[in-house]
């Protein structure tokens, strides 16, 4: 068996190939519409507030 034999077995249909990629991009849409649980959400305000306070310390 040569590598162009083994590359072929691997190949992925083009269907398969799309249907994989509607559903990542489904499953992606769907996780990006939710909202952050509360506990990140004010890990990046105190550090967004930590970042104005230095930018505004360096002024």
């Amino acid at each position: 068996m040569n590598s162009n034999d083994d590359q072929e077995s691997r190949t992925v249909p083009p269907t398969v190939a799309q249907q994989i990629d509607e559903n990542l991009k489904r499953l992606y849409s769907e996780t990006t519409s939710e909202d952050l649980p509360p506990s990140l959400t004010e890990l990046l305000n105190a550090l967004r507030e930590k970042d104005a306070q230095k930018k505004s310390g360096d002024e």
